[in-house]
């Protein structure tokens, strides 16, 4: 069995990766999304005038083939870098993963030569890269450098599903049969808007589209000018469906009441105005693919779960399962770390995609045992 076993969700915003080494003890590890290209001087540079000793999620930086990118907070903190929308999702991951692994075989003392099993969640439109991905992220992990270091490991594992499948199979009803039923699930992030159909067992259909929260952000924008998009999604969330104007006063450019109410106002405005015409935006393109009737529909992402009153009405009559049980999980086994972030939502998909890599991989490992001992 592989020495540590990564379930990773490169998402837009935020990336997420729920892990274990040997013995079996889940862990959480949480980077920014940020990916800045920078010299080598640059790093050299921030090296030497860093103060303090800060943990290396939030100090990463990675060198592969002579180029180098800074990671997640450095990215955003030190050398201005935005979420970038553009690239395929999966072109940056070998960045973000090669940074993900280094940070972890620090923190945990990894030694170079460990063995990796590494299961990736990818929009389902990139889902056809997964191959061209494992080829990159086979050769990266073998030979890199983090923070400076020298790091190698063996990828004994390479597994990729689209989004949503950690719900898929691990959020639903014991007794549910994958092979005699149609779902359909649904994603929603920050970047994309993601729906596949796995009808008895076999995806049959599916689409991504331009259509995440930042298409919501577009319309907000032109309400709040010079707004940096974190904080606007911050406001937004906290606000709630129901858009509190209490939430949205920090935005105000001003402290006085004459002025700050009426911008707060005309905030509030425009939040109501996105709220209605990205939820049509978004159903429109959704009954364009999405079949007539399905056995179930499992929704997942932050976005989405904005929308749980809207989703729940659009589904009426059809079971639409929004992963609570698994959600229970992820808060009794990450708490403290998640509850003042209110992460537990956006967290199911890939703490469900964890415990499918280790059921598979135990499964694997019993069959390999049985083989030697027939062969004995």
């Amino acid at each position: 069995m592989a020495d540590i076993t990564i379930a990773f969700d490169p998402g837009s915003i935020k990336s997420k990766a729920v892990f274990s080494l040997k013995p079996f003890k889940p862990e959480l590890l949480l980077m920014g999304a940020e990916v800045a290209e920078v010299s080598q001087k640059s790093l050299e540079d921030y090296e030497e005038t860093k103060l303090g000793n800060p943990s290396p999620e939030n100090s990463a930086w990675i060198e592969y083939k002579g180029e180098y990118r800074a990671i997640g907070f450095l990215a955003q903190d030190r050398f201005h870098a935005e979420l970038n929308l553009v690239e395929p999702k999966f072109r940056l991951a070998l960045y973000k993963t090669l940074a993900l692994i280094g940070a972890i075989a620090q923190k945990k003392c990894l030694p170079n030569g460990a063995s990796l099993r590494l299961g990736l969640l990818l929009p389902y439109g990139e889902y056809a890269d997964r191959k061209l991905f494992e080829e990159m992220i086979t050769e990266a992990v073998a030979n890199f450098r983090f923070r400076g270091e020298e790091r190698s490991f063996e990828l004994e594992s390479y597994v990729c599903r689209p989004e949503g499948f950690g719900l898929l199979s691990r959020a639903r009803q014991p007794g549910s049969n994958l092979k005699e039923q149609a779902i359909l699930v649904i994603m929603v992030g920050y970047r994309d808007a993601s729906a596949y159909v796995m009808n008895r067992g076999t995806i049959t259909k599916g689409a991504t589209a331009e259509l995440g929260f930042n298409k919501f952000l577009e319309i907000v924008k032109a309400y709040a000018p010079n707004q940096k998009a974190a904080r606007l999604v911050a406001a937004i969330c906290k606000a709630g469906p129901k858009i509190s104007a209490k939430a949205l006063v920090h935005l105000a450019r001003f402290s006085e009441p004459s002025l700050r109410d009426p911008e707060v106002s005309r905030i509030r405005e425009g939040i109501a105005l996105a709220k209605e015409q990205y939820w049509l935006s978004l159903v429109n393109w959704l009954k364009s693919i999405i079949p007539l009737e399905v056995d179930e529909v499992i929704i997942a992402g932050g976005t989405a779960y904005y929308y749980e009153r809207e989703f729940n009405a659009l589904f009426n009559g059809t079971p639409v399962n929004w992963g609570t049980e698994l959600e229970e999980q992820v808060n009794q086994c990450f708490h403290t770390r998640i509850a003042s972030d209110g992460l537990s939502f956006r967290l199911t998909d890939s703490y469900g995609y964890f415990y499918y890599l280790c059921g598979t991989e135990t499964i694997k490992h019993i069959e390999r045992k049985n083989l030697n001992v027939r062969a004995g």
